[in-house]
C-alpha cells in the first residue's frame, strides 16, 4: 500500500513535467534564422528555447517573436509603469554583454528615446532595421515621471505617449540643473544597477529572414 501512494504521488508531477515538454516545441528554421540574425548566444535564444518568446508571424521577409509574459502596454507618461525601447541588433548585443545594466544609447550624440507605448516602440524595427523591443518594468505606475518630470522638471515629447530622449542629445537640456548636468540617461543607467529600481527583459523580437 505504501508503494501504491508514492506511485500515485509521483505520476502527477511526472503528467505535469510531460505536458511541459510537449507544449514548449521549438523550430529549428526559427533558430537558423535567430543565428543569421546574429544573436545566437543572447537571451533572445535562450528565451524561445524555453518557450518564453513565441512566434507571432512568419512572412517571407520576416519572423517576429513575442514574450506574452510582457506587460507590453500603451500608456501615457504620467501613468506608465512600463518603458520601451526598440533596439537595432548592433545595441541589443551591446546591452546584453554589459549584462543588461547600461544602456549604450546612453553614450554619444544620440537621442536614445524611450516611450510608455509598446506598440510606437515596435515601430522602429523593420526588415532592414531588425531587433529587439526591450521593456522596462519601473517600481509603479507614474514612478519614472513623477521622478523626471514632477521632481526635476524634464519634458518629454508627444510622440508615444510620451518620450524622454536619454542620450546627450535628449531631454536633459530641458532638466533643472542637477538632471541637465547628469545627463537623464546616466541616471537611468544608475537605476538599472543593484539594487535595481528599473528591471529590464524582451518582450518583442523582429528577425530579417
Amino acid at each position: 500500500m505504501i508503494l501504491n501512494k508514492k506511485v500515485f504521488l509521483i505520476s502527477p508531477f511526472l503528467l505535469a513535467m510531460s505536458s511541459f515538454s510537449m507544449a514548449c516545441k521549438t523550430d529549428p528554421k526559427i533558430e537558423k534564422i535567430i543565428n543569421k540574425n546574429g544573436l545566437e548566444n543572447t537571451k533572445v535564444m535562450s528565451m524561445y528555447k524555453n518557450c518564453t518568446l513565441s512566434v507571432s508571424a512568419d512572412t517571407p521577409n520576416k519572423v517576429t517573436l513575442v514574450n506574452n509574459k510582457a506587460a507590453n502596454r500603451d500608456t501615457k507618461a504620467e501613468k506608465a509603469m512600463y518603458w520601451y525601447r526598440g533596439m537595432g541588433i548592433k545595441e541589443y548585443k551591446a546591452f546584453h554583454q554589459n549584462k543588461y545594466k547600461s544602456l549604450p544609447c546612453v553614450k554619444g550624440e544620440n537621442f536614445c528615446g524611450i516611450a510608455p507605448e509598446y506598440t510606437y516602440s515596435q515601430g522602429y524595427l523593420t526588415n532592414k532595421n531588425p531587433g529587439v523591443v526591450v521593456e522596462f518594468s519601473t517600481i509603479e505606475p507614474g514612478w519614472l515621471y513623477n521622478e523626471f518630470t514632477t521632481k526635476h522638471k524634464c519634458q518629454i515629447k508627444a510622440e508615444g505617449g510620451g518620450t524622454y530622449g536619454l542620450g546627450v542629445i535628449g531631454t536633459s537640456a530641458s532638466c533643472d540643473n542637477k538632471y541637465k548636468k547628469l545627463v537623464i540617461g546616466n541616471v537611468f543607467n544608475k537605476w538599472l544597477e543593484k539594487p535595481a529600481k528599473i528591471d529590464p527583459i524582451i518582450s518583442y523580437v523582429l528577425l530579417a529572414k
